[in-house]
């Protein structure tokens, strides 16, 4: 975009109740190729039990399915911290009278099927393959129950689409089911079902324990920055400004007299040009006469640099494309280090011109060729009109919203637009010729009006945006620092890293986010204090005890 010429449900099983225990979910560490998952405490697990008829001692016809309450099933989840999990039939509820379990006919007279699961909701999987695994510690379950492993492809709407099923044997040490989605938009769930005929209470029918199978190394994308546009202390009226503790207007004239490619437009600090209403970001393209700098122009406009700079992860955009010949909306980003004037950084780190600092377009769009949208990639061995791009016919870009992707990761970047893939920069040499992708890039948001564009009929044209969100990988077992946390974490105001313990901790470390470690210590004490100057942004801290492991995600200031 700088330079370059455009390119054209919960269980009260009654039956069967499942206690559940500790999920890690994780994602290779720099690739989403593969997200692996197996059990946890902490997760918000679902439950349905379907019931059936009894057909001879097996799974009859259909009679009628139920999400069950939440309540009833979190009173059967263990909260410990052990890492086990144990499922059993749960008879507290059965009645031999009741017609929904028997039809007064006693022991074993309907089928039931209790699922409990966890649900990626739709357009929430990070893609790839999905791979389900637990150790299989003990196995005592009546042979008149079976547990099974599964995931589950669903449309939107809950349309099924395929599962990968598995029946976890008495004899089994572990198991692992593996299912690649036909598309990452759709929902997906993994977890057990117990099937079997209803049981009386009078009989211990056994269980099933599991514990989880964890990886020290395991990561997983969870946000680090953005914006939802419905922040109510911040955009508390019907029209508002942007926030600018996270926006920076981009006004002043790079070259003193105008913009590259020959754009015509002046960007400008105005509400009328970009604003915050109803929970979405417009930017809003206008035909004026506009004088600023000394140079007057027939059209205004509006460009937001981010006051956030990263280096790897996944950028999200959900947006409405503007139509209008001569209209060339973007979403994109540059180096943090570009030496360009009234940019953002240029001020501190702006030491390196373009396209040296390198420049990732995750969208952009021509009125003159609408519904058509591209990502490409700008760097010293191809830039302007550039060899490296892939784009996209999308019908409803300008009537529905869409989101736009990138997943930037030290190997590659991959464009995608709901999902669907649509390039991917992947040069077999990485040198600074081709990849100047190894530092800190920021977000650009704007329309730029094309060369030749007549002002006279043009139209406002608006790209609406629902929200921008920045994730990188952090260890999934990052949680929140609380009081009631046996390991509390606090960074003081002199870049000291306070660590208090319930436990002796054997070993400390530090990891940067490429998972480099760069300090470790052995202390053997309950309190610790490490000197955090000389690092800066988000660091991994893991802490070890005799028997205990800890990870915090600490960000340094």
């Amino acid at each position: 975009m700088n330079i370059k010429k455009p390119q054209q449900h919960n269980m009260k099983v009654k039956l069967t109740v499942i206690y559940l225990k500790t999920i890690f979910l994780f994602i290779g560490f720099f690739s989403i190729a593969q997200v692996s998952v197996t059990v946890d405490e902490d997760a918000s697990w679902l439950g349905y039990m379907h019931r059936f008829e009894n057909s001879s001692g097996s799974k009859g016809a259909h009679i009628s399915g139920q999400s069950m309450n939440l309540a009833d099933l979190a009173a059967l989840i263990s909260n410990n911290g052990l890492q086990t999990i144990t499922l059993k039939p749960n008879t507290t509820f059965y009645n031999s009278n009741d017609p929904y379990w028997s039809n007064g006919a006693g022991d074993g007279n309907k089928w039931l099927e209790a699922n409990t699961y966890i649900e990626f909701t739709a357009g929430t999987f990070p893609g790839g393959a999905l791979t389900f695994a637990a150790n299989v510690d003990s196995y005592t379950l009546d042979s008149r129950y079976t547990l099974k492993a599964f995931i589950k492809e669903f449309t939107a709407s809950y349309g099924y689409i395929d599962s990968e099923v598995a029946i976890i044997e008495a004899t089994a040490s572990e198991f692992t089911i593996s299912y690649t989605p036909t598309n990452a938009v759709n929902v997906i769930q993994y977890g057990f079902v117990l099937e079997g005929l209803n049981a009386n209470p009078n009989t211990d029918w056994g269980s099933v324990t599991l514990s989880s199978i964890q990886n020290d190394t395991d990561m997983v994308y969870q946000q680090v920055w953005g914006d939802e546009f419905n922040d109510s202390s911040v955009y508390d009226s019907s029209v508002n400004p942007i926030d600018d503790t996270k926006w920076f207007h981009q006004t002043l004239l790079p070259n003193g007299w105008g913009w590259y490619n020959g754009e015509l437009q002046h960007y400008t600090d105005e509400l009328a040009n970009s604003y915050v209403s109803n929970g979405t970001l417009k930017i809003v393209a206008k035909g004026e006469t506009y004088p600023s700098q000394g140079h007057t122009k027939e059209f205004t406009s509006a460009r937001l640099n981010s006051k956030f700079a990263f280096t790897y992860g996944k950028v999200e955009v959900r947006a409405k494309l503007p139509t209008g010949v001569g209209t060339w909306p973007a979403i994109w980003m540059l180096g943090k280090n570009i030496n360009e004037n009234g940019a953002y950084w240029q001020q501190q780190f702006g030491t390196t011109n373009w396209p040296a600092c390198g420049e990732i377009d995750i969208m952009e769009h021509w009125g003159k060729n609408q519904n058509y949208v591209s990502s490409a990639m700008h760097t010293p061995s191809s830039y302007g009109g550039t060899i490296n791009h892939g784009g996209q016919t999308i019908n409803t870009v300008s009537s529905q919203f869409h989101v736009y992707k990138l997943v930037w990761t030290p190997e590659k970047m991959i464009f995608s637009v709901d999902g669907n893939v649509h390039y991917t920069y992947n040069p077999e040499l990485k040198d600074d010729s081709t990849w100047p992708f190894d530092a800190d890039q920021y977000l650009i948001l704007n329309i730029a009006i094309e060369a030749n564009t007549d002002s006279t009929n043009f139209d406002d044209a608006v790209m609406e945006i629902d929200y921008v969100r920045v994730s990188q990988l952090m260890p999934l077992n990052t949680k929140p620092i609380s009081e009631e946390r046996p390991l509390k974490v606090c960074v003081t105001s002199d870049d000291k890293i306070e660590i208090s313990a319930t436990h002796t901790l054997n070993t400390i470390a530090l990891y940067d986010l490429h998972g480099r470690e760069i300090l470790r210590q052995n202390p053997n004490a309950t309190q610790v204090t490490l000197d955090g100057n000389g690092y800066r942004g988000l660091v991994i801290l893991k802490a070890e005890s005799k028997n205990k492991r800890w990870t915090r995600k600490i960000l340094i200031k």
